[in-house]
This record gives C-alpha cells, structure tokens and sequence, in this order.
C-alpha cells in the first residue's frame, strides 16, 4: 500500500500533464496555437493559484518557511513558491516530498469537490460553464513540474516512513 500511494502522486501528475497536453492539441486545432497557449497558461489562472497555495500551505503544514509566493510570472513558469527547509534531516526531507506533490493532492481534493458540485446539485447553464472551467484548470494546473519530481524523490524515503506508519494503524484499527 505504502509503495502504492507513493506511486500515486506521479502517475495522477503524469495522467494530469496528459489531459492538459490533449486539451491543448484540441484548443490548437479549433482555435489555433497562439490562443491554446493564452489559455493553457493564462486563462486557466484559477488553477495555478491552486497549485501555489498548495505548495505553500503543505510546506507551512509541514514546518518548512514559505520566503515567497507568487500566482503570475511571466517567461518560464506561471508562478512559484520559495521555501526554507527547517528541522532534522527526516522533517526536511519530508517538506520537500510533500511539498512536490501538494498540488496534485489539493488538485484531487479540488476536483472531488467540484465534480460533487456540478453532478449532485441543481444550477443553471452559467454555473455549469464556470464549474467546467474551473475543473479544466485544476486539471491543467495539477501536475508537477521536473523540480517538483525532483524534490519528491529526494525525500520520498521519509513520506514511504509516514505513509507506512499510517497504513500498520488503520491495519490495526480495522483489525
């Protein structure tokens, strides 16, 4: 269980990156590349504010210090969030696994959330729009970028420690 939850948060990154690459091959077909890039980068901002704060919210949770945030950057990435690892060496290599990977555990959080609304509750075609919008940009905003892998697997021995203490307590809890 342990090694598969671990795994989880790659291949969810990984299907996300490939449902963003799919949506922007269509948008460039129908609309062309130079408005596939505006929306794939811009227009989706709801999402990159969700996947900054999820950063910056795990490596707060997590003791690390958040020194700067920022949702609209304009060159190579669309935003960042710089964190200072505070701790023993087992706190800081987990704010750095965790921290990776947040935006692809608040992005499953946010779509569970926005999925329930739009299929269990009644509300017009506006509402309807806004809530596909914004699942596309959770979607195209959740997964992790190469220093995001990079940091996950330089501290994923210490999420393995805290994933499988918590798998041999519910174990026990169940039994």
């Amino acid at each position: 269980m342990t090694f598969l939850f671990l795994l989880a948060m790659i291949v969810i990154g990984m299907i996300a990156s490939a449902i963003e690459h799919i949506t922007n091959v269509i948008i460039s077909m129908v609309l062309g590349g130079a408005f596939a890039l505006v929306f794939c980068n811009y227009l989706t901002l709801p999402g990159t504010i969700l996947h900054e704060l999820s950063h910056a919210i795990v490596a707060t949770i997590t003791g690390a210090r958040v020194t700067e945030i920022s949702f609209f950057d304009i060159g190579l990435s669309l935003g960042h969030v710089s964190y200072r690892n505070r701790g023993p060496k087992f706190l800081r290599a987990l704010q750095d696994s965790l921290t990776a990977c947040a935006p692809v555990i608040g992005g499953v959080f946010a779509l569970a959330f926005l999925w329930e609304k739009l299929t269990y509750q009644d509300h017009g075609l506006g509402a309807t729009i806004g809530l596909i919008y914004l699942i596309v940009s959770v979607i195209d905003h959740m997964t992790m970028s190469i220093p995001d892998v990079i940091n996950y697997f330089k501290g994923i021995w210490a999420s393995a420690i805290v994933v499988f203490l918590i798998n041999i307590v519910i174990f026990i809890a169940i039994l």
